[in-house]
């Protein structure tokens, strides 16, 4: 006890060398804290656009070959997938209803059938634009999605039957949907109002599973169906295994499993560089600020030689001596640790997205402070075990200045001290 109490005695003894000490203490902490913290959320956001982007894979065909939707949907079934992601749409035709903006029934499409094997129902669905107001959203076969719109003008209510015809008035088949639910568009492009152009219109968009989209001959074949089949793998080095295993379930030569690249160097470059710039930053600081500290400490512990000399004449053993030298430092240390990690932690978000422009400048994405969420590119925050990494540093760091200056001035005997000072 009585060492700690003349250690925070001296430190107040000695208030323009101990306030120098203080300052370089914590601008080496409030450095580091700040590239420290840059680092590892880039380091995590480049792990979490490789679990994103790396594992997504999908097929590309070349030439004029087509796969089916049923070969898509079969390649989904696979133990090296952790899911799949299937959309399509094609144009059809009503039957026996009207759809919104049509002035007359010409024999040409009407509306659109969309659908997904996403629970969510798509991005329109998850951001807002569109949202079920009635029913529920399709779960088993023959379920469909219609518009308040839609349904308002034909009538229809939950448990209502719809048919549809092919888009091309030549060819034959007839489908019967069940209405399970009812959404509401809120887009600006929900409302239509352009006469004679249904299809331009989203009310007359119908929702369903793609296991009932792709059971309808006439929608799988329909001129304009776009199909789209995304592949999530387990691990992103298993895309290997997952081309040969699809070769061995029939998928031609021709075509090819690749994956999304070009979306993960596109969201992950800018991250790079910013994780290299802020390691390369903080390794500088802390090798600085040790060469700093040692200095400091050295031409500190030259000022208080004759006080050492003293406390050893005294009789007070090397080893207190050392022990209340480093509680002085340690004590300093400790205050500036609370300060600059509190600072590092205000200044951090800043100084990353300054860095993301300079990074993002040359890159295929435009220079951006903010994902499509309006978040952060680059979340920093202060965690417990970030907290606990860079206090362990500057802790190790002041030991390590600490001990050189100690080692420097306690190789000396009391009475040369002494005598010297005389």
């Amino acid at each position: 006890m009585y060492l700690f109490q003349n250690a925070m005695r001296n430190i107040f003894r000695n208030k323009g060398r101990n306030t120098i000490l203080a300052l370089i203490t914590f601008l080496l902490i409030f450095a580091a804290a700040v590239s420290f913290l840059i680092h590892t959320a880039a380091e995590l956001m480049i792990g979490n656009a490789r679990a994103q982007f790396g594992n997504q894979a999908t097929i590309e065909t070349a030439g004029t070959k087509v796969l089916a939707v049923s070969d898509y949907l079969g390649y989904g079934q696979s133990d090296l997938l952790e899911k799949a992601e299937f959309s399509m749409t094609a144009y059809g035709r009503l039957d026996g209803l009207r759809a919104l903006d049509e002035e007359a029934p010409d024999g040409n499409a009407n509306m659109i059938l969309v659908s997904t094997s996403r629970a969510d129902l798509g991005e329109d669905f998850r951001k807002g634009l569109r949202s079920v107001t009635q029913g529920k959203a399709p779960e088993k076969k023959g379920d469909c999605l219609v518009s308040d719109a839609f349904a308002k003008r034909n009538g229809l209510a939950i448990g209502s039957s719809v048919k549809l015809l092919p888009a091309d008035a030549a060819k034959s088949g007839t489908a019967a949907l069940t209405v399970s639910g009812i959404y509401t568009d809120n887009s600006v492009n929900g409302a239509g109002g352009q006469p004679g152009m249904p299809l331009y219109n989203r009310n007359n968009e119908m929702i369903t599973t793609v296991e009932t989209a792709a059971a309808i001959d006439f929608m799988v074949n329909s001129t304009g169906r776009l199909f789209d089949a995304v592949y999530y793998l387990k691990n992103p080095d298993l895309l290997g295994a997952f081309q040969s295993e699809l070769r061995e379930k029939g998928l031609p030569t021709s075509c090819t499993v690749t994956a999304n690249e070009e979306e993960y160097i596109q969201a992950a470059a800018p991250l790079e560089k910013l994780s290299k710039i802020s390691g390369v930053f903080w390794i500088v600081v802390l090798l600085l600020g040790a060469a700093v500290l040692v200095l400091v400490s050295i031409l500190s512990m030259r000022e208080r030689k004759y006080e050492v000399g003293v406390l050893r004449a005294m009789g007070m053993k090397k080893g207190r001596v050392i022990l209340g030298m480093l509680c002085e430092t340690l004590a300093v240390t400790a205050a500036c640790l609370l300060i600059g990690l509190g600072a590092g932690a205000a200044a951090a978000q800043p100084v990353a997205n300054l860095f993301m422009q300079q990074a993002a400048q040359g890159e295929q994405a435009p220079p951006t402070q903010q994902d499509g969420d309006g978040k952060p590119a680059v979340q920093v925050q202060m965690t417990a075990s970030a907290a606990g990494e860079i206090g362990l540093v500057a802790l190790l760091l002041a030991g390590i200045s600490s001990i050189a200056g100690i080692v420097y001035i306690t190789r000396f005997e009391p009475n040369r001290i002494l005598s010297e000072r005389n």
